[in-house]
């Protein structure tokens, strides 16, 4: 996605990232390679590889980045016939999100809450 080689950088690799990538450090030469990826995206999620080569060898370290995204787009809705002696369902969907969603059901009105 970027590269730095012989007082050059390359970062046009990969269009997705164009114009949100960049070395932290202005001069990768000092030894901090660290990356800057700005104005996150969902798609940005994924498993990333850094590569040193400097004579007379090459190193490499993978790390997984987790872009988190908060819910949107959240329908609630009832099911079924709301008589005495009826059954409900009480739906509830978001369609984004990171992972491992959490949903917390509260009654806030009538005279009894929910444990």
């Amino acid at each position: 996605i970027i590269m730095y080689d012989v007082d050059r950088i390359y970062d046009h690799y990969y269009p997705a990232l164009n114009g949100r990538i960049q070395f932290t450090k202005s001069d990768p030469r000092s030894g901090d390679g660290s990356l800057d990826i700005l104005n996150l995206k969902a798609a940005d999620t994924g498993t990333y590889q850094c590569r040193v080569k400097k004579a007379p060898g090459v190193q490499s370290q993978k790390i997984q980045l987790t872009v988190l995204v908060k819910p949107a787009r959240t329908k609630c809705s009832i099911e079924g016939s709301q008589e005495i002696g009826k059954d409900v369902t009480l739906k509830c969907t978001s369609q984004e999100g990171s992972p491992l969603l959490s949903y917390d059901w509260r009654r806030v009105s009538g005279t009894q809450g929910l444990p």
